[in-house]
C-alpha cells in the first residue's frame, strides 16, 4: 500500500466551524490548519462572482458588506429541497456544503503536501438518514471518497478511548455545536463502540446563544441611542453586531463582564454586558438541553434498567459556556469533563478513517493467511509509525450505532365516514423506531384496503422530522424514491389485508416488501434515503468541479 493510500481524513462539517485531520506518521491525530493558520475554517460561504467563491474567515467578513452573497449555517437545512441561486445557477445545502468541503480537502492537501480525496465526515447523532444520505453526497459533490459516514459523539468516544485508554465505560456525550445539538449515551468497550441511545434537536445551537445575545447588545444600543434612531437598513452595523456577539459570547466563558463599543446609524454607544445577564437571557435555551439530556436518560433506563453513566464529555465548542457544566453538576451531580471540544469529533474521525482503511487492507490480504494479514499490518505501521497492536485494535473496534428517526408508511384512518374529505385522515404508521439498534429486526405490519373493489396498493414511505415521533404527516417526511404501486389486482373486498415488511441495516438502506396475499403479487423497495437523485448529485458535482474556491 501507498503512502497516498493511507492519506485519509476526518471531516467534522460543522454549521459554524468546521475542521479537518488525519493521522500523522507519529500516530497522532492532528488537525490541519488553513490559510490563516487555524485549526478550525468557519461554515460560511461567499458567492464573489459566477466562478469564483470564498469560504471561511473572509466570507465571514463579507457578511457585513455583501451579506445577501453569503451562506451561513447551511448545516441546519441538509436533508431539505431548499434552494438558493447565485449569478444564475441555482446551489441546494449538499453543493454549499460540498464548497466548505472542497476548502477543507484544499487546506489539508497544503498542509500535508499531498492529495486529499479520502474521507470520514462526520453528522451529529440525531441527523436523521435524509441529513446523513445528504452529508454523504454533499462529499461526492466536492469530489470526495466518502469511505463513511460518522455520529460526532463516536468520534468523539473513539477520540476520548484513544486519549484515555477507557474501557467499559458507560459514556454521555453532551455535544453542543453551533447549530445542533444531541446527547449520545455509548458503552466503550476493548472490541467495540455502540451506541446505546441518542436524541437531539437539529435547529439547537450556538448560533442561538450568539443570537440572543446579539438581540440584547441591540436593545442596549437602542436604549442609549437618540429617540428615533433606525437601525433595521443598517445591515454592515446588523452583521457587525452578530459577529460582535459572538466574539463577546466567547469572551465572557473566561470573564465575568466585558465592555462592548457599538456604533452605528451615526450613533455610539458603550453596553457592558456580563457573564449572569448573559445567562439569565439564555436560560431556556440551556433548559431545552436539560430537557433532551433527561429524556435520552429516560430512553437509556428503558432499554437497560440500572444502567449508570461513568464519563460526561462536553463536546463542541458551545460547551466551553461556564453555565453548562454548572448546570449538569447541580442537576445531575456529574462531574463532566470538557474534552477537546473544538476539535476531538475531527481527531476521532480521523482515526475512524484510518482503522476503516487497515480493516480493508486486512480483508483484502486475507487470503493470503496469517501471514499476508500481519504483514499487510506491518506495511501500515511502517508507513504511519503507529505500532502494529494499535493498528489491530484500530482496525478492529467496531461500531454499532441506533436508528436517529423512525421510518413508517402512509396509511388512512376511515374510523370516520367523511375520510374521503379530510385529507388529515392520513396519517404515519412507524414500523421502525428511534433509537432502534442498527441493523434492526424485520418489523411487520398487516394493512387493509381501504375502497370496495380496489385494484391498486399504494406505498409511501416517510421519515420521522420531529423530535417526537408523532404519526401526523406534518411531523415526517416523505422519502425520495420510497414510492410504489402494487397494481392490477382483481377487484378486492374493503379490509383485504396487506403485508408490509421493513428492516433497516447499519448503513442506512431500508427494505420494505409489501404483498397482497391473496394474489402474491409484491412490491419490493430498496432505497438508500436521500433527497437527490444519483443524476442530481453528478450535475451538482460537474457545477461545483468548475468553481474556484479560496479561503
Amino acid at each position: 500500500m501507498s503512502d497516498s493510500d493511507l492519506k485519509v481524513f476526518g471531516i467534522d462539517l460543522g454549521t459554524t466551524y468546521s475542521a479537518i485531520s488525519y493521522v500523522d506518521e507519529t500516530g497522532r491525530p492532528t488537525v490541519c490548519r488553513n490559510t490563516d493558520s487555524s485549526e478550525t475554517t468557519p461554515s460560511v460561504v461567499f458567492f464573489e462572482n459566477a466562478s469564483n467563491v470564498v469560504v471561511g474567515s473572509v466570507a465571514k467578513n463579507s457578511a457585513i458588506i455583501d451579506p445577501d452573497r453569503v451562506v451561513s449555517l447551511i448545516k441546519r437545512q441538509m436533508g431539505s429541497d431548499a434552494e438558493f441561486e447565485f449569478d444564475g445557477t441555482t446551489y441546494t445545502p449538499e453543493s454549499i456544503s460540498a464548497l466548505i468541503l472542497k476548502q477543507l480537502a484544499q487546506d489539508a492537501a497544503a498542509h500535508t503536501g499531498g492529495e486529499a480525496s479520502r474521507a470520514v465526515i462526520t453528522v451529529p447523532a440525531y441527523f436523521g438518514m435524509l441529513e446523513r444520505s445528504a452529508t454523504k453526497n454533499a462529499g461526492q459533490i466536492a469530489g470526495l471518497d466518502v469511505i463513511g459516514i460518522v455520529p460526532e459523539p463516536v468520534a468523539a468516544a473513539l477520540h476520548y478511548e484513544a486519549t484515555t485508554d477507557a474501557e467499559d465505560k458507560t459514556i454521555l456525550v453532551y455535544d453542543l455545536g453551533g447549530g445542533t445539538f444531541d446527547t449520545t449515551v455509548i458503552r466503550v468497550s476493548k472490541d467495540e463502540i455502540v451506541v446505546v441511545c441518542t436524541d437531539g434537536d437539529d435547529h439547537l445551537g450556538g448560533a442561538d446563544w450568539d443570537l440572543r445575545l446579539r438581540n440584547h447588545l441591540l436593545a442596549k444600543f437602542l436604549e442609549q441611542a437618540p429617540e428615533g434612531t433606525e437601525v433595521e437598513d443598517d445591515e454592515e452595523f446588523l452583521q457587525s453586531l452578530a459577529t460582535t456577539a459572538e466574539d463577546t459570547k466567547k469572551q465572557l466563558s473566561k470573564a465575568e463582564s466585558r465592555a462592548v463599543a457599538l456604533r452605528g446609524a451615526g450613533v455610539s454607544a458603550r453596553v457592558e454586558v456580563t457573564r449572569a445577564q448573559f445567562e439569565a437571557e439564555t436560560q431556556d435555551l440551556l433548559d431545552k438541553t436539560v430537557d433532551i439530556l433527561k429524556r435520552t436518560l429516560a430512553t437509556l433506563q428503558e432499554k437497560q434498567p440500572g444502567a449508570q453513566i461513568d464519563d460526561v464529555l462536553l463536546v463542541g465548542g458551545s460547551t466551553k459556556m461556564p453555565a453548562v457544566a454548572e448546570r449538569l453538576r447541580a442537576d445531575f451531580g456529574w462531574e463532566p469533563k470538557l474534552h477537546d471540544p473544538d476539535l476531538a469529533v475531527a481527531k476521532g474521525a480521523a482515526l475512524y478513517a484510518l482503522g476503516r482503511v487497515v480493516h480493508r487492507e486486512m480483508t483484502d490480504a486475507a487470503g493470503q493467511g496469517a501471514t499476508g494479514v500481519a504483514e499487510a499490518v506491518q506495511n501500515v505501521a511502517q508507513q504511519t509509525g503507529i505500532s502494529v497492536k494499535a493498528l489491530e485494535n484500530l482496525a478492529a473496534k467496531k461500531t454499532r450505532n441506533v436508528l436517529p428517526k423512525a421510518f413508517g408508511v402512509k396509511l388512512v384512518d376511515t374510523s370516520d365516514p367523511d375520510w374521503h374529505q379530510k385529507p388529515t385522515q392520513h396519517f404515519v404508521k412507524h414500523l421502525v423506531h428511534a433509537n432502534d439498534s442498527l441493523p434492526t429486526a424485520e418489523r411487520v405490519l398487516e394493512a387493509a384496503t381501504v375502497e370496495e373493489g380496489q385494484t391498486g396498493v399504494m406505498i409511501e414511505l416517510f421519515e420521522q422530522s420531529g423530535v417526537v415521533a408523532g404519526p401526523d404527516l406534518a411531523e415526517n417526511k416523505p422519502i425520495n424514491e420510497g414510492k410504489g404501486l402494487i397494481d392490477g389486482l382483481p377487484p378486492l373486498p374493503v379490509g383485504s389485508p396487506v403485508n408490509i415488511r421493513m428492516t433497516v441495516d447499519d448503513e442506512g438502506l431500508l427494505e420494505l416488501t409489501a404483498t397482497e396475499p391473496s394474489t402474491g403479487q409484491s412490491l419490493d423497495i430498496k432505497v438508500r434515503v436521500s433527497v437527490r437523485s444519483d443524476e442530481e448529485v453528478a450535475e451538482a458535482k460537474k457545477v461545483v468541479a468548475g468553481i474556484t474556491v479560496s479561503g
